[in-house]
C-alpha cells in the first residue's frame, strides 16, 4: 500500500530534512574564512573563495539534467540519494590536508544540493495550486532559512568545542539518519496531480506545458541571480570578515568572551528570524493579492536599504542592516518558484526550475569568488563592496517592477 500524507506534512518532512542537510554547508561559510581554520586546513583566503563557489559551479552543469530526471523518475529515491551524497561531502571535508579533499567534498555537495533543492521544489509544486503555491513555497522556505541560521550557529559551536573535522563527522551522521527517515516516511508524489480531482490539467495548461515561457523566466532568472550573487554568495562568504571588522576577535558579554566564530554563527542564527517571517508572509500576500511581482519589488527595496546600512561603520546600524538582508532572499526564494509554477504546466516544472536555479547558482558561484577576490586585492573595502551591492539590487527592482506592470494578476499567467 502506497504511503500518503497531507500536503502540509509533506512540506514539513521535506523542510526538516533540508534544515538538517545544511549543517555541513553553513559551517563552512561561518568558519572557513577564519584565519585559524584556514591554517589548520592548509588553505588560503583565495582558496576559500574558490571552495565556497565550487559546489555552485558544479550545479551549473547538474541543475538542468536533474530537473529533467525529476520529470522522468520517482522523487523519493532521488531525494534520499541527495542526503547520502551530502553525508559523503562532510566526510570528505575531514580527510587529508589542503585544498583537494575540500574540493572533492564541495563537488559532492554540489550534486547533492541539485538533487535535494530541485526535488523538494518540484514536490512542493506538485502538491500546490495557483491559489496556495505562494503559501506552500513560503512554508517550505521557513525550514530552509531556519536551517541556514541554526546550522551556522550549531556548526560554529561544534567547531569551537570539538574541532572542524569532528563537527563535520557529526553532520554526516545526522544526514544518514535523515536519509533513513525520508526513505521510510516520505511518500512518492510523482503523478499526485493526476490522481487529484482538483488538479485536472485544462487545455490551456496542456498547451503552455509544451514549451518553457522564456519571457517569464528571463526576469525571474535575473532577479534570483542578483539575490543569490549578493546574499548567498558575496555577503555569506564575507560575513566573517565583516563581523571581524566590527567586533575584532570577539566581544565580551557579562565578562565572558564570545569568540568571533561563535559570534558570527550567532549573528547568522539571528538572521533566520526575518527570513522565517518574510518567507510565508510574502508568499501568502502574493496569493491574496493575486500578484507576485509587486511583492518581489518591495522586498528587494528592503534588501537594498539593508545593504546600505551594512556599509556604515556604526556597529548597531550595520547589524540592523545585516538583519534586513534575509527579507530580500526569503521573498525571492519563495516567489520566483511560485511565479514559474504559475506560468508552466506541472509536466515541465522540473525543467523550468532547473533553468531558474542554473542562474541562481551562477550568482552563488560568482559571489564568493568576486567578492573575496576584490577584498583580497584591496579594490574595495568591505563597506564599499556592500554599497555597490545595494546598487545592483536597485537594478533588480527595476526589472521586477517592469514585470509587475506586464503581469497584473495571476489569472494572466495562464493565458
Amino acid at each position: 500500500m502506497k504511503k500518503t500524507l497531507p500536503p502540509n506534512q509533506i512540506v514539513m518532512l521535506l523542510g526538516i530534512g533540508t534544515s538538517i542537510s545544511l549543517l555541513g554547508e553553513s559551517t563552512l561559510y561561518t568558519v572557513l574564512p577564519n584565519e585559524r581554520i584556514m591554517k589548520q586546513l592548509g588553505i588560503t583566503l583565495a582558496m576559500v573563495g574558490i571552495l565556497l563557489g565550487t559546489n555552485r559551479a558544479m550545479r551549473l552543469f547538474t541543475n538542468g539534467p536533474v530537473g529533467l530526471i525529476y520529470e522522468k523518475m520517482p522523487r523519493r529515491p532521488l531525494l534520499v540519494l541527495s542526503l547520502i551524497l551530502g553525508a559523503l561531502s562532510s566526510v570528505l571535508y575531514t580527510i587529508g590536508y589542503g585544498f583537494w579533499p575540500l574540493f572533492a567534498g564541495r563537488v559532492s555537495w554540489g550534486l547533492a544540493w541539485s538533487l535535494l533543492w530541485i526535488g523538494c521544489k518540484t514536490v512542493v509544486q506538485e502538491i500546490s495550486t495557483n491559489e496556495n503555491r505562494g503559501h506552500f513555497n513560503g512554508r517550505y522556505n521557513i525550514f530552509y532559512f531556519f536551517g541556514i541560521g541554526f546550522a551556522s550557529l550549531l556548526g560554529a559551536m561544534l567547531t569551537d568545542l570539538v574541532g572542524f573535522s569532528s563537527g563535520q563527522r557529526i553532520s554526516a551522521g545526522l544526514l544518514l539518519v535523515t536519509a533513513g527517515i525520508w526513505y521510510f516516511l516520505l511518500p512518492e508524489t510523482k503523478g499526485m496531480d493526476e490522481r487529484s480531482p482538483n488538479s485536472e490539467i485544462p487545455s490551456k495548461e496542456q498547451r503552455r506545458a509544451e514549451a518553457i515561457p522564456w519571457k517569464v523566466i528571463a526576469p525571474a532568472a535575473f532577479v534570483i541571480f542578483i539575490s543569490r550573487f549578493i546574499e548567498r554568495g558575496l555577503v555569506a562568504a564575507s560575513t566573517p570578515l565583516w563581523m571581524a571588522s566590527l567586533f575584532g576577535d570577539g566581544t565580551r558579554v557579562l565578562g565572558f568572551l564570545i569568540p568571533i566564530a561563535t559570534l558570527t554563527g550567532l549573528f547568522n542564527a539571528m538572521k533566520v528570524f526575518p527570513g522565517i517571517a518574510s518567507a510565508p508572509a510574502s508568499g501568502k500576500l502574493s496569493d491574496i493579492l493575486g500578484r507576485r511581482w509587486p511583492v518581489v519589488s518591495w522586498t528587494l527595496v528592503v534588501g537594498a536599504l539593508g545593504l546600505g546600512l551594512m556599509s556604515t561603520r556604526l556597529t548597531w546600524l550595520a547589524v540592523i542592516g545585516g538583519l534586513m538582508i534575509p527579507v530580500l532572499s526569503a521573498s525571492v526564494e519563495t516567489l520566483v518558484p511560485a511565479i514559474i509554477g504559475d506560468h508552466t504546466g506541472k509536466s515541465n516544472n522540473g525543467r523550468a526550475l532547473g533553468v531558474i536555479f542554473i542562474f541562481a547558482d551562477l550568482g552563488s558561484t560568482l559571489g564568493p569568488m568576486i567578492g573575496l577576490g576584490l577584498l583580497g586585492a584591496s579594490v574595495f573595502t568591505i563597506q564599499q563592496l556592500y554599497l555597490f551591492c545595494a546598487l545592483m539590487v536597485l537594478a533588480a527592482v527595476g526589472v521586477s517592477w517592469a514585470s509587475s506592470r506586464k503581469y497584473h494578476t495571476l489569472s494572466e499567467a495562464v493565458k
